[in-house]
C-alpha cells in the first residue's frame, strides 16, 4: 500500500495547479472579447428604437469598459510570474471582472429587451450566442465561467418568467441550461485541473531525469577521468618497475664485480704483505745484536702494521664471503652460540680485565649458525672491548619474541658514543673512537649489518657518551618463513 504523499510535497503542486488556472482564464479572457464588442454593437442597434440611442450607447459603453478592464488585468497578470498570496489576490479580481461581465450582459437581456417580437428574437439568438462563446472560453474554469455564466444568464431567465405566456418555456430552458453547463464546465474543468497536475508531475520528472541523466554523466566523466588516470599510473608503474628492475640487475651486478675485486685484491694482497713480513723477519736476523734502537723500533712498527693489515685484509675477506655465500637456514640455539663468542671474545683480550657476562634465556631462532656465530662474536668482542677501560665492565645479552621477530641486545657499561651517529656505525671503515684508544679494522659492524639484512632483519644501536651502548637484532623466530627462507628455497631448487 501506497504511502500518502507528504503535505510538503502536494502544496507546491497546488500552488503552481492554481497559479496555471490563474494564467489559463487571464488567456480565455483575451480572445472572446473581440466576439463580445461585435455583439454588443448588433444589441445595440436591435435595442436602440426602444430605449434611445443614449441609454443603448451608455449600456455599450459600460459593457467596453468592463471588456477592457478585464482584458489589461489579463494582460498585466500574464506580464510577469506571481507566486503565493499574490496569486490568490489576482484570482479573486478576475472572478469579480467575470461577475461583473456577466451583470452587464444581464442587462440588455434582462431590462432592455425590444418590444418587436422578431427583434427579441434576434436578441435571444445572440444572447444563446453570447452564452455560447462565454462557454468556450471560460468553461474550462469553473469558478471563472460559474461568475460569468449565472449573472449573465439568471436576470434573463428570471425575465422570462415573468413576461409570462410563451416566454415561460425560454426561462425554464434557461434554469435547466445553466446547471447542465455547470457540470460540463466543472468535468472540463477537473480534465484540464488533471492534465495540469501531470504536466507538472511530467516536468518534475523529467527535470529529475535530467538532473540523474547530469549526474551520470559527470560521474561517467569522473569515471573515464578515473580510468585514464588509473591508465597512466599502471604505465607509469611499469615503466618506474622496468627501471627499477634494470637498477636491480645492475647493482647485483656491481655488487657482485666489487665483491669479486674485494675478495681478489684481498687475496692477492697477502702475497706482498707475507714478502714484507718475510723480509723485515730475515732484516732482524742478519743485523743480530748490531741493530741500533731506532732499527728496531722501525722494524717493531714495520711488524704491527703488518699485523693489522694482515686483520684488515682478514676482515674485508670475511666480510665479501659473507654476501657471497649461500645462507644454510636451520633451527639456532640462540643461548648457546651467544655463550660460545662471549667466551671467545673475553679470551681474544686476555690483557685486559675480564667483564662479568650476564647472558639471560635466549629464544631460539631461524638462520645460518655459522653467519650468525659471526654477528655474536662481532657484537660481543665490541662490548668487551668498548668497556675494557671502566672500572667494573659489564656486559648483558638479553632476548625477546615479538610477534613474527626475535629481538636480541647486548649492553654493556663501556665508553659509549653520540647516538647522532649511531647509523654510520655499520658502513666499513667506520670508527668513532681512535684506534690507538681500541684498536679494530671497522669492518666489524658492517658484517654484522650484512648478514642480519641477509637474514631478513634489521640491526640497530642505542648509546650516550660513557653511559655505555645497545646493540640489537631481528631476525626470524622459528617456524617463520622470510624472504631470506624463500630466497634459499629457489637456490636450492636451482
Amino acid at each position: 500500500m501506497n504511502s500518502p504523499e507528504p503535505i510538503e510535497s502536494r502544496e507546491p503542486v497546488a500552488d503552481r495547479v492554481l497559479a496555471e488556472q490563474v494564467a489559463l482564464m487571464c488567456r480565455l479572457t483575451t480572445s472572446p472579447l473581440f466576439a463580445s464588442t461585435i455583439l454588443g454593437a448588433m444589441f445595440t442597434w436591435l435595442i436602440v428604437e426602444d430605449h434611445g440611442i443614449a441609454a443603448s450607447l451608455v449600456w455599450y459603453a459600460v459593457l467596453l469598459l468592463v471588456t477592457f478592464v478585464r482584458w489589461r488585468v489579463a494582460k498585466a497578470y500574464l506580464a510577469q510570474p506571481r507566486s503565493g498570496a499574490d496569486i490568490r489576490r489576482w484570482r479573486v479580481v478576475m472572478l469579480m471582472l467575470a461577475a461583473l461581465a456577466g451583470a452587464a450582459w444581464s442587462v440588455p437581456g434582462s431590462l432592455m429587451l425590444p418590444t418587436d417580437r422578431e427583434k427579441e428574437i434576434v436578441v435571444t439568438i445572440l444572447f444563446i450566442g453570447a452564452t455560447a462563446s462565454g462557454v468556450g472560453s471560460q468553461a474550462p474554469v469553473r469558478h471563472a465561467y460559474a461568475c460569468l455564466l449565472i449573472p449573465f444568464v439568471v436576470p434573463y431567465a428570471i425575465q422570462q418568467f415573468a413576461l409570462g405566456g410563451e416566454r415561460v418555456v425560454s426561462g425554464l430552458a434557461m434554469f435547466v441550461y445553466i446547471p447542465v453547463v455547470l457540470v460540463i464546465a466543472y468535468r472540463q474543468t477537473d480534465s484540464i485541473e488533471q492534465q495540469i497536475r501531470l504536466a507538472i508531475e511530467n516536468e518534475a520528472l523529467a527535470s529529475e531525469l535530467r538532473r540523474e541523466r547530469d549526474r551520470a554523466n559527470q560521474a561517467n566523466f569522473e569515471l573515464h577521468a578515473q580510468v585514464e588516470q588509473q591508465r597512466r599510473s599502471t604505465e607509469h608503474i611499469a615503466a618506474l618497475n622496468r627501471d627499477l628492475e634494470s637498477q636491480a640487475v645492475e647493482l647485483r651486478r656491481a655488487n657482485s664485480d666489487l665483491e669479486g675485486f674485494s675478495y681478489s685484491v684481498s687475496h692477492d694482497l697477502r702475497a706482498p704483505l707475507r714478502a714484507i713480513h718475510g723480509f723485515a723477519n730475515l732484516l732482524a736476523q742478519q743485523l743480530g745484536g748490531k741493530i741500533d734502537t731506532d732499527s728496531r723500533h722501525f722494524l717493531s712498527r714495520i711488524n704491527e702494521n703488518i699485523l693489522s693489515m694482515s686483520t684488515l685484509i682478514d676482515d674485508l675477506l670475511e666480510f665479501s664471503k659473507c654476501g657471497r655465500q649461500p645462507l644454510e637456514l636451520t633451527r639456532l640455539d640462540m643461548e648457546s652460540l651467544a655463550r660460545t663468542a662471549a667466551t671467545e671474545a673475553v679470551s681474544a683480550h686476555e690483557s685486559i680485565s675480564p667483564p662479568e657476562v650476564t647472558i639471560g634465556a635466549l629464544p631460539q631462532a631461524w638462520g645460518d649458525a655459522h653467519l650468525i656465530m659471526q654477528v655474536w662474536r662481532n657484537l660481543l668482542d665490541n662490548a668487551v672491548k668498548y668497556s675494557s677501560k671502566v672500572a667494573a665492565p659489564r656486559i648483558s645479552v638479553s632476548g625477546r619474541e615479538e610477534g613474527d621477530r626475535v629481538i636480541f641486545e647486548v649492553r654493556d657499561n663501556g665508553v659509549g658514543f653520540d647516538s647522532r651517529y649511531s647509523e654510520s656505525l655499520f658502513g666499513v671503515f667506520q670508527r668513532l673512537h681512535r684506534i690507538s684508544d681500541y684498536p679494530g679494522s671497522g669492518v666489524g659492524l658492517a658484517i654484522v649489518q650484512r648478514i642480519i639484512a641477509r637474514h631478513d632483519g634489521n640491526v640497530w644501536a642505542s648509546s650516550e657518551l660513557n653511559q655505555g651502548s645497545t646493540f640489537s637484532f631481528s631476525i626470524p623466530r622459528v617456524g617463520q618463513e622470510t624472504n631470506a627462507t624463500r630466497a634459499t628455497s629457489v637456490e636450492s631448487a636451482r
